[in-house]
């Protein structure tokens, strides 16, 4: 099991420099409006949900979309287990890796210049518009 566990997560997208380069803008108006792309969410199973129905689990867990939605995605098989379609009865399991393809649509921001105010080996200070969002990475 701890062999097909790593295979899944050599698989698993995540959030590296290529998912990030994967987009692509343009400016109109003064807006930076990113171009409509995919994007696959993944997660492996927490244990709470082994032994549920993968249904049940999503209308209860993320609550962005109502549980009929989730139901479409299960039949149309963009939401997977283990990237493979399975039917909504489907009851979760230890390990399972389960991946959401969504077609996203971002908020525009500004086109307005980031600038650096201060930088060194340990911080970064910048001046940015208010419209752009700050997530760290480590």
């Amino acid at each position: 099991a701890k062999l097909e566990t790593k295979a899944l997560k050599a698989k698993r997208p995540g959030f590296t420099d290529e998912r990030y380069h994967e987009t692509s803008y343009y400016i109109e108006n003064g807006l930076r409006k990113v171009y409509p792309y995919y994007f696959t969410f993944t997660t492996f199973t927490k244990g709470r949900w082994v032994g549920e129905k993968i249904l049940d689990v999503f209308a209860r867990e993320f609550r962005a979309h109502p549980a009929e939605e989730y139901e479409r995605c299960i039949k149309a098989g963009t939401l997977t287990v283990n990237y493979e379609k399975v039917p909504t009865d489907y009851r979760l399991k230890h390990n399972d890796l389960l991946a959401n393809i969504v077609h996203r649509h971002e908020v525009p921001v500004t086109s307005q210049p980031i600038t650096i105010v201060h930088m060194d080996d340990d911080i970064v200070v910048v001046n940015k518009p208010a419209s752009i969002p700050v997530r760290m990475q480590v």
